[in-house]
């Protein structure tokens, strides 16, 4: 799939998935985030940005470029990027997706994926991507929505991009520059879903090396005003999930939404 860049031509920022094909049960649930190579960059470096769907930490599914319906950064003055993705290539391992910005100016940067939505049907014959009115013999069927993003700086961290509400159905807004974090340190963020405050719904958090599990050091519930305070306890790259299931009360097209947003960060 091809898309248009908006705006000038970019070079330099590099948008690339990884592809680790491995063997998993399509029962767990997966999770889709952004990761980078380096989330602290020089000024005139090129950030490269991974694109995961995984079941676990560290390890990665195919990340499908094509299945996203935004892919893009924010630089430091929240001034949007996009970029034009290429499909997978089979016979490729690595392959770079898009085009870029070479980091000419300092401060904090945001990455951002968010997966165009889909109804995952459970059938006699399998598993398939269309609602029960399009599966009369569909048994169950969810309808899916997840976002992703991921905060790094070039020089000094700085600027107000990683607090930019982009108006995704759920979405986690940090309330301070997680790049200037330290352990021992709390990160406050505040959840929103469908733009208001979520209550009194659990947030995850782990650290890459916690666990190749979804097992998290750190859990805690959103408070009136949808704000959830992260303990940092060392030093590591961040993984913060917010997952959210609502159960329909009309069942005709399907069961349940599920939505997740997950973002990542690195803590020196």
């Amino acid at each position: 799939m091809k898309r248009r860049m908006k705006g000038k031509k970019l070079s330099g920022f590099v948008i690339a998935v990884i592809v680790l094909l491995l063997a998993v049960s399509q029962s767990s649930a997966h999770n889709l985030w952004l990761g980078l190579d380096h989330y602290d960059q020089k000024v005139g470096d090129t950030a490269k940005v991974f694109l995961y769907l995984a079941h676990s930490l560290p390890f990665a599914d195919l990340g499908r470029p094509e299945r996203m319906k935004d892919f893009f950064c924010l630089a430091p003055s929240g001034k949007k990027m996009d970029f034009e993705l290429k499909k997978y290539d089979p016979e490729s391992f690595f392959n770079e997706v898009g085009v870029g910005l070479n980091m000419r100016k300092g401060g904090t940067y945001l990455a951002v994926a968010a997966m165009e939505p889909v109804f995952v049907s459970v059938t006699p014959e399998g598993r398939k991507r269309k609602s029960k009115k399009e599966l009369p013999d569909a048994i169950s069927c969810r309808h899916v929505e997840f976002f992703a993003k991921a905060i790094f700086y070039a020089g000094k961290p700085g600027g107000s991009s990683y607090k930019t509400v982009l108006g995704h159905t759920i979405e986690m807004i940090p309330q301070k520059d997680p790049c200037l974090l330290k352990s021992g340190d709390y990160l406050p963020l505040k959840v929103l879903f469908k733009g208001k405050s979520l209550a009194g719904e659990f947030v995850y958090a782990t650290y890459v090396g916690f666990s190749t599990r979804e097992e998290y050091p750190f859990t805690a519930r959103t408070d009136t005003d949808g704000i959830v305070n992260i303990r940092i306890t060392q030093p590591g790259i961040w993984w913060v999930k917010i997952p959210l299931k609502k159960v329909r009360k009309d069942k005709s097209e399907c069961d349940v939404d599920q939505y997740a947003a997950i973002l990542t960060f690195e803590v020196k």
